[in-house]
């Protein structure tokens, strides 16, 4: 599904987001605080607007992308210039401790079993690594339900229909959406899967959150000591 979407993907994503999407990428990197020399891996990467983000505001740091679909990599790769590899978020193929970041947006609800996913993130991750999610959560809300659930039955599908050669893939994106965990519900499944220093945030009430977890094994920056 993802390998027939590739072509229109960056498009309708600028189209329903109404552009805001690169704002909250842009967010997610912040909050990640790379360092030069640091390896982050941008997992779902998709057609890597997040593996160019972090190069753009660390141009020292070590980025690499990936995802199952390769036609979504080799746009991204030919886009960013940046190295991509294929492969599953389930059994990722890299050693134990080997980055020091990994970003996820708009890929975690895709996974077949989150705890597994999350478990793979950590295995990869060194002590002390950030993790940081940006997704369309489940809203809280009854308001909030209301308004997405709305949004993603009436204009969603149409713009599907307009942008993209396979509209069935975007209701798809309704139906994951609405089956996934709410932010607190996944804040506490990094907690189950042994991450640390969890903190949400709302970037878009009823639509998109974002996650900050550490892998457990290190002291906390001086952030996460303030907000503890």
């Amino acid at each position: 599904m993802f390998d027939r979407i590739a072509p229109s993907y960056d498009l309708l994503n600028r189209v329903m987001t109404l552009r805001v999407d690169q704002r909250w990428r842009r967010r997610l990197v912040r909050d990640l605080a790379l360092h030069s020399g640091q390896r982050l891996l941008d997992l779902c990467a998709g057609t890597m607007d997040v593996a160019a983000e972090a190069r753009r505001q660390q141009p020292g740091a070590c980025v690499l992308g990936a995802d199952f679909s390769l036609p979504m990599l080799a746009r991204g790769a030919k886009k960013t210039g940046l190295p991509a590899a294929q492969a599953d978020a389930l059994a990722l193929p890299f050693p134990d401790r080997t980055f020091d970041a990994v970003t996820v947006a708009f890929g975690m609800r895709n996974l077949e079993a989150l705890d597994r996913g999350l478990a793979e993130l950590g295995r990869v991750l060194r002590p002390g690594g950030r993790l940081g999610v940006l997704e369309f959560f489940r809203p809280e809300s009854q308001g909030s339900r209301l308004v997405h659930g709305a949004y993603n039955r009436l204009a969603l599908p149409v713009l599907g229909r307009v942008l993209s050669p396979d509209p069935d893939a975007y209701r798809y994106l309704v139906a994951s959406m609405e089956r996934f965990a709410s932010r607190p519900e996944f804040e506490e499944a990094c907690w189950s899967a042994g991450f640390e220093g969890v903190r949400g945030e709302t970037l878009f009430p009823g639509v998109c959150g974002l996650v900050v977890a550490r892998r457990a094994g290190a002291c906390p920056l001086p952030d996460e000591e303030a907000q503890g």
